[in-house]
């Protein structure tokens, strides 16, 4: 049974040096909602994605006395993450950077559809991609392979223009994380789902050069009672 990652680590074995990333992912559009593929369709949060996208903010505000603070925000161009990222540059006075490497995997064919299509009308791709989905190329689409190998060059990237000791919210999408954490751990890609993080839920990854570590993952940032 695969079991999702944990937050053995904390923020408490955070380096003096390196570069810290939070990695998080955006908040609820309808399509999440309605479970369809996403992929690069531009669809926006939800009011549900929103108010998440507001509790994200709280909780990486000045006023949560975390130990650190942000330096950066690099966001994914698609809307979806924009708006989530948006929420969080209000509370520190920071720019909303993008990054097209950021952008969620390229789901072709798939995109807008309800994920049952894959039973009904893919069932030979359904199986491939839940044996192993490394190489398998979506119809019109990427490989979840080639998401992995973008996402993980666009945070080393992000972190060798960013200075040492510097945290960096880093908003893109649930293939491109869940992706690069596999990398970051040594898991086969066919595990990705051990990596999945709801909406607006982020992991802390810190980068020592091309070297990626994760401290804690995934936190989700919750509404006070």
């Amino acid at each position: 049974m695969e079991k999702p990652i944990s937050n053995e680590n904390t923020a408490s074995g955070l380096s003096p040096r390196g570069v810290r990333l939070l990695l998080a992912r955006h908040g609820q559009t309808a399509w999440n909602r309605q479970r369809r593929f996403l992929g690069r369709s531009d669809i926006p949060l939800d009011e549900t994605g929103l108010a998440q996208a507001q509790q994200l903010a709280s909780a990486l505000s000045p006023a949560a006395l975390l130990p650190f603070r942000l330096d950066r925000i690099v966001s994914s161009p698609l809307d979806r993450a924009q708006q989530t990222a948006r929420a969080v540059s209000q509370l520190h006075g920071l720019p909303v950077e993008l990054n097209p490497d950021l952008v969620e995997m390229d789901q072709g064919e798939l995109e807008g559809q309800p994920g049952r299509v894959l039973l009904e009308r893919y069932p030979e791709l359904l199986r491939r991609w839940t044996s192993d989905p490394t190489h398998l190329r979506l119809p019109g689409g990427e490989t979840l392979g080639e998401c992995q190998a973008r996402g993980v060059a666009a945070l080393v990237a992000i972190a060798r223009q960013s200075g040492d000791g510097s945290t960096v919210l880093v908003v893109s999408h649930q293939l491109v994380i869940a992706s690069t954490l596999c990398a970051i751990l040594g898991l086969p890609l066919r595990q990705f789902r051990q990596c999945s993080h709801e909406n607006t839920a982020f992991s802390l990854v810190e980068v020592h050069g091309d070297r990626l570590s994760l401290l804690s993952a995934p936190f989700l940032a919750q509404s006070p009672a």
